[in-house]
């Protein structure tokens, strides 16, 4: 099976790596793909969700050996790992805060001079405060997705299941946040399939 590979990569912790590997690969599942998510993340928060017992599709914490039955593959990587990943895709979640901003802008200048398709996905902004909304619509201004703080994810969070899960289906502008991840796999998907045998090459 051909897969396509995204990293969710930025050196900043807290900024939404998880989350959004968690509810992307469940979003992938509503349109009838299969995910395998790789959580190389020593707290291992994308391993959390999936021993709950309540995610559809598989979490790993190591590269496979061999090319995986599934055709997206997430990998949810560590916090302060500056070492650019290998595949060509990179997604990069950032919190619009200055201090937060700082670091993501030097890791996406890090990717884009090795050529890397960076995605931008803005998280957590906060509209009340003028300098992140500023930034926020910034990033956007120059085709970032943005996924907005809501009720939606500490809910999700406190039962360790995606914002996808039927339980959810009544919770206040969830299909808003439901929309925006399909958004976003919608882009990942654009341009062609990245194939290859062997992960530890592109990982």
């Amino acid at each position: 099976m051909s897969f396509k590979l995204v990293n969710i990569w930025n050196p900043k912790g807290g900024q939404g790596k998880s989350m959004i590997a968690i509810n992307l690969a469940a979003a992938a599942m509503e349109i009838k793909l299969k995910p395998l998510v790789i959580c190389q993340d020593p707290q291992g928060t994308s391993t959390l969700y999936h021993k709950g017992g309540n995610l559809h599709f598989d979490v790993v914490s190591k590269i496979p050996d061999s090319k995986p039955d599934a055709n997206l593959v997430i990998i949810d990587h560590q916090a302060s790992d500056w070492e650019v990943p290998k595949g060509k895709i990179i997604l990069m979640p950032v919190k619009p805060a200055r201090s937060q901003y700082k670091t993501y802008a030097d890791a996406k200048k890090r990717a884009e001079r090795q050529g890397k398709q960076v995605i931008t996905v803005v998280t957590d902004a906060n509209h009340q405060r003028a300098d992140e909304m500023a930034t926020a619509r910034k990033l956007v201004a120059k085709g970032a997705y943005e996924i907005p703080a809501s009720g939606v994810f500490s809910r999700s969070d406190s039962d360790l299941i995606s914002i996808f899960d039927p339980l959810m289906d009544r919770a206040y502008k969830v299909k808003e946040r439901r929309r925006e991840f399909l958004q976003i796999l919608g882009a990942i998907f654009t341009g062609m399939i990245e194939e290859d045998g062997d992960l530890q090459n592109v990982a």
